[in-house]
């Protein structure tokens, strides 16, 4: 078996690729940043050839990892194309990469992998970082070439297929963020045949439960120990099998003192709590920074940063 290992933006791209030449050895291909000589890119770092049973030369995989600024074009050259400069240097990458990667794929099918957030994708609250620089944190998905048989994403946790069927998030194999309590979690397993591209998602059971309590809507706090003991769990469950839950609250009449309360209820019964969720109240303050965030400062390019005028 064949192991891609692509760098994602939690990643240090340089050391995820140190122990390289090791891990080559068990066929195992680590790409970190995209590597050039001669201002192009080196094909031979990022064609990952795949072989059949038989010992054939089958696909391969086109391994692009999450791109920095560093791997994108000269931004402000593309500052005159119609459209954000950084859509166009993501495109711009892409298209380069197969155009240098061509000659050593013999024409067979081929795999390519994106670690970005593509527009359309759904994601999932504060679980997520908006990772693109310069502000532009989602590409179109027709940046990915279509010559491409399957494009394989990372980043967002949500299974799901943006734009056509074979550009598709194979999502995270566990619940990040409460917000994705509902998400069917798994693997993507996809079979070339040639021209012929199937792909099937196979669901993952949770080693434990994520619970939202309540199920909809909000709750008095008074309610809690109700809704508590209403899961029926046994008592001496062991704490690594204990369900992970998210409380929802509503804010009339909650005291000050509420979170102490939480710790004092729960405490009695076999639960781990993630989150806290507090009900807003409509036309507040709260209830506008949540619809409208702030712009993270990663988000800017490091340029907005002399202008001032997105203060």
């Amino acid at each position: 078996m064949t192991v891609v290992i692509v760098a994602g933006n939690h990643d240090a791209a340089g050391r995820l690729e140190a122990p390289r030449p090791l891990l080559e050895a068990f066929n195992i291909r680590v790409v970190g940043n995209v590597r050039r000589r001669d201002r192009r890119i080196e094909a031979a770092q990022h064609v990952v050839p795949i072989f059949d049973a038989s010992g054939a030369m089958a696909a391969h995989v086109l391994a692009l990892s999450y791109p920095t600024a560093a791997c994108l074009p000269n931004l402000t050259r593309l500052d005159g194309d119609s459209g954000s400069p950084v859509v166009a240097g993501v495109r711009s990458l892409y298209a380069e990469l197969l155009d240098t990667s061509r000659g050593q794929m013999d024409g067979l099918p081929f795999v390519l992998t994106g670690h970005l957030h593509v527009a359309g994708g759904i994601e999932s609250e504060g679980a997520e970082r908006r990772i693109l620089v310069g502000g532009q944190h989602a590409v179109p998905h027709d940046v990915f070439p279509t010559e491409a048989s399957y494009v394989a994403l990372g980043h967002l946790h949500k299974a799901q297929a943006i734009g056509r069927d074979s550009v598709r998030y194979s999502g995270s194999l566990i619940p990040l963020s409460a917000t994705e309590q509902p998400y069917a979690h798994g693997v993507t397993l996809v079979s070339l045949d040639g021209a012929q591209v199937t792909s099937e998602h196979i669901p993952i059971n949770r080693p434990v439960p994520f619970l939202r309590l309540p199920e909809s809507g909000d709750m008095r706090l008074t309610e809690l120990g109700d809704h508590l003991t209403a899961l029926d769990l046994q008592q001496d469950l062991p704490v690594n099998e204990r369900p992970f839950v998210q409380i929802r609250l509503a804010r009339n009449g909650l005291p000050s003192g509420f979170r102490e309360e939480i710790d004092r209820i729960t405490e009695n019964f076999p639960v781990r709590v993630v989150d806290i969720r507090v009900a807003t109240i409509p036309g507040t303050l709260n209830e506008t920074v949540l619809t409208d965030p702030l712009i993270r400062l990663a988000e800017r390019d490091p340029e907005d940063m002399f202008i001032g005028d997105w203060i």
